[in-house]
């Protein structure tokens, strides 16, 4: 005889082992999950255009401007032709993706660029950082009155420069969405 039971359980009780061995279920784990969720699909929800360079694609959200950025840009960094980056703005928010191209000790040159920073602008250090599966160094600052976090990491010898500007650029769920939506060639 079989027996098939129809219904709705908990979330997460499926794949929750402590759910599988008591039958109870966390429900302020359920909550946080479903505001996650939540929070990723209103990320998702951002509309735009994707920028595209050689080197990396972002989402740029409707309203923003972008100005690119080319290895004339960076010639005070020794980054090789054929860097580039972009600058992403929307009323005083921004966003700035760079890749610099063939920098000796990538990873050194970014440790150095943010401990730079952490000294001339009083920065905050925020360590080591992994993002788009890559090591960053980064620091966060108020510069001529503008709230910045800045992250410089080593992607196979070039280095990748993030920056993001705005009185709460770590909530502001376009500036989330093209740093989620970044890919590297």
């Amino acid at each position: 005889m079989i027996l098939v039971v129809a219904g709705t359980a908990p979330s997460g009780c499926h794949t929750n082992p402590k759910m599988l061995q008591t039958g109870k279920y966390d429900e302020e784990k359920t909550r946080e999950t479903v505001a996650a969720v939540k929070e990723t699909v209103a990320e998702s929800k951002v509309k735009g255009t994707i920028y595209e360079t050689e080197l990396f694609s972002i989402l740029v959200p409707d309203g923003w401007i972008t100005e690119e950025l080319s290895a004339e840009d960076f010639a005070g960094a020794g980054a090789a032709e054929g860097s580039v980056g972009v600058w992403i703005t929307k009323d005083k928010d921004s966003m700035i993706l760079s890749v610099l191209l063939d920098i000796p000790d990538a990873a050194t040159f970014s440790k150095e660029m943010i401990e730079g920073n952490i000294e001339l602008l009083n920065g905050t250090a925020l360590g080591e950082v992994t993002m788009l599966g890559i090591k960053f160094f980064g620091e966060s600052h108020t510069s001529d009155g503008d709230y910045q976090t800045v992250y410089y990491g080593d992607r196979n010898g070039d280095v990748v420069i993030i920056s993001m500007v705005g009185k709460d650029h770590e909530n502001n769920v376009e500036i989330k969405a093209m740093l989620d939506s970044i890919k590297f060639k």
